[in-house]
């Protein structure tokens, strides 16, 4: 669940960022930061103490399986640092989640994952046991409400995305994707974007080959494929016009098809 997503649909300050960590033994920080991730900030210190009591820091340096899907749900996953890719039973990402984010909020109470997970990008997450996490969910009805709320906003955010990937094209979701993610930084005329594409391609319903032409696409609007896992918008103007453009020729006649088209666009801004 990535915590925007919901934040932003309760109208609240937006999720931590976490730039800086030490280059060794970063889960030393781990526990503190924890404490700034919404909704842990509404325990009470004492609280935030007996829910870590038992939690594991995860630290890798490779791409590595976190969870299968449809393996016993005993935990839940925190992500403090790096990238962590949802993959359906066939094998394919059908999502990203980057920090700060929470993977297995659904899963916790049907004990079952419902996708596998891999964490990519040098990660630093917090499995924090099942069991402990329910018993402050029962202390804490502020919490348990805000519970309910990721699970609700994780399930609009699906429907959202699944109405984007039926009626926008690729080039459209990714130029969605990319100024959203600069609107979100605050930045309003370039941007540097470090996500593995592989996670950006799965969270877009793209598939590798697909999400390269989309980028080449883009190309003409200052976006630039650094590496595996870098984006830059050189022109966050000239994508917004570019964007705008293909939605405008989409839309021009006012189908029923069209109007579907240009409110799954709308609809994929607000995911």
């Amino acid at each position: 669940m990535r915590l925007s997503d919901a934040l932003s649909a309760g109208g609240r300050a937006p999720p931590p960022v976490f730039d800086h960590w030490p280059r060794r033994r970063p889960e030393r920080q781990a526990l503190e930061r924890l404490g700034q991730v919404p909704p842990f900030t509404l325990l009470s210190p004492n609280q935030l103490a007996d829910l870590v009591a038992g939690a594991e820091v995860l630290t890798f340096t490779e791409t590595t399986r976190l969870f299968d899907v449809q393996a016993s749900a005993d935990a839940l996953y925190v992500v403090l640092r790096g990238t962590v890719v949802l993959l359906g039973p066939d094998g394919v990402i059908v999502d990203g989640i980057s920090a700060p984010g929470i993977l297995g909020v659904a899963d916790l109470f049907s004990r079952r994952h419902m996708f596998s997970a891999e964490a990519m990008a040098a990660p630093v997450i917090m499995k924090l046991p099942r069991r402990d996490v329910l018993i402050a969910l029962e202390r804490n009805g502020a919490m348990a409400n805000a519970f309910l709320g990721l699970v609700a906003a994780n399930t609009q955010t699906l429907a959202n995305a699944l109405m984007a990937q039926r009626c926008l094209t690729g080039v459209q979701r990714l130029a969605a994707f990319l100024l959203d993610q600069a609107d979100q930084a605050g930045a309003d005329q370039s941007f540097v974007l470090d996500i593995p594409k592989k996670a950006i391609a799965g969270q877009l319903g793209m598939t590798a080959a697909h999400f390269a032409r989309s980028l080449t696409r883009l190309a003409e609007a200052g976006v630039e494929r650094r590496n595996r896992n870098t984006i830059i918008l050189n022109d966050i103007s000239a994508l917004r016009r570019l964007l705008e453009g293909e939605l405008g020729v989409a839309t021009q006649d006012g189908s029923t098809a069209q109007h579907k088209q240009l409110a799954a666009y709308r609809n994929f801004r607000n995911v």
